[in-house]
């Protein structure tokens, strides 16, 4: 039998969206935009071009969520004072608020993603998925948190 990787990663990658979908039930976010939710808590005032490198993302998508963060009361987009070219997302009282809560579901929907793992074997994991996606997408950017 041939390991279909692309497979493997899909049926993970599926089962862990319909769990965190599941936990998110009720806060007007999905899988994809909690996580611009977290980072934009994380670093307030990040601007849009930054947040698009560190989800990986293309810009029209970034965009998009960003606008929906901000119509649903996630999000308030500021221009830059020191660069009028730049915007610049910061959290609302609505997303600071929500943001212990919505931690701990991100930490529980790794403890569930990793459950039947081993502390040495999550290590290795992370060390395997940071090697080859440093490898098949080079212009990443990954932080030390991205490999814990």
């Amino acid at each position: 039998m041939t390991l279909q990787m692309e497979k493997l990663i899909s049926m993970y990658n599926r089962a862990i969206r319909e769990y965190l979908n599941t936990r998110l039930k009720g806060w007007s976010l999905n899988e994809s935009n909690f996580y611009y939710v977290l980072i934009i808590c994380e670093q307030p005032g990040i601007a849009q071009k930054d947040l698009m490198s560190g989800i990986y993302r293309q810009q029209s998508i970034v965009t998009k969520v960003v606008n929906t963060l901000v119509a649903n009361g996630w999000a308030d987009m500021r221009v830059d004072l020191d660069d009028k070219r730049r915007r610049n997302v910061f959290p609302t009282e609505k997303a600071t608020e929500a943001y212990k809560e919505l931690k701990k579901i991100q930490m529980d929907t790794n403890s569930f993603a990793l459950t039947s793992l081993t502390k040495n074997e999550e290590k290795q994991l992370g060390t395997l998925l940071t090697k080859v996606i440093q490898q098949i997408v080079p212009d990443v950017y990954l932080d030390k948190d991205d490999n814990a």
